[in-house]
């Protein structure tokens, strides 16, 4: 009985920590936001640019994010939630750097691009990695812990530009981001892929290694795995009635 509740206790810590990873995609989603409005007016100046180029500069970043949002579902279905979350990490990263180190607007619109594709994956696969990782009695507060990550982002952005525009540290303020892109890249690594990614390519026995990891009981895993198997027998019948 001692066994059982430790090892209870160890895969709830080990949820917590793989949802808290996933929400980090929210706070960078909110730096992301946020980080732009601060830093404009120095880009500006720095860059001798019109208040149109200025336009592009803020919504290079919008135009990513429809983008990266259409094509995650795809990504998403084809190499799984993890990879996803992977590839943003990726863009986050490799966007942050290049508009710290933008020698000029074009590259700087360039990166702020690879930031909006960061931004359309991590919003549409964050969320669902979410919903599919966290048991059902802590998946509504899991998913709100995302959202809050976004206001935090958000919060921070601001806090980051203010401490950085005494002195006009525009590639600083911008190169925030790199922090917490890098702390979730190297995170993602070790987190499971979803369990209902796997049951849908019928990887039945990783989606059971998967679930026994992060609930408390190995009767409450399979219990689990049984309800993804039917949702899913559903949603197929479904497509069959459609397509007939």
């Amino acid at each position: 009985m001692p066994d059982a509740k430790k090892q209870g206790r160890s895969n709830k810590a080990m949820t917590f920590f793989v949802c808290f990873l996933a929400a980090l995609a929210g706070l960078l989603f909110g730096l992301d936001i946020g980080v732009i409005a601060g830093a404009l007016p120095f880009i500006a100046d720095e860059f001798q640019i019109t208040s149109h180029t200025q336009e592009w500069v803020v919504s290079s970043m919008m135009f990513g994010a429809a983008v990266g949002a259409v094509g995650s579902g795809w990504l998403s279905f084809k190499l799984g939630r993890k990879k996803s979350l992977m590839i943003g990490a990726i863009l986050f990263v490799a966007g942050s750097l290049f508009s710290a180190a933008a020698p000029n607007v074009e590259v700087l619109i360039l990166s702020r691009v690879l930031l909006g594709l960061a931004v359309g994956v991590a919003s549409y696969t964050a969320p669902l990695y979410l919903s599919e990782i966290a048991p059902e009695k802590i998946r509504g507060s899991m998913i709100s812990m995302y959202q809050l990550m976004i206001t935090i982002g958000i919060l921070g952005a601001y806090l980051s530009d203010t401490a950085f525009s005494y002195t006009g540290a525009w590639r600083w303020m911008l190169g925030v981001i790199i922090i917490p892109a890098i702390l979730l890249l190297i995170g993602v690594f070790f987190l499971p892929d979803s369990p209902r990614w796997f049951a849908a390519k019928r990887r039945f026995v990783d989606a059971e290694r998967v679930l026994l990891r992060l609930r408390d009981t190995s009767a409450e895993a399979k219990r689990e795995l049984d309800e993804i198997r039917e949702s899913l027998q559903v949603k197929q019948s479904g497509w069959a009635l459609f397509k007939e």
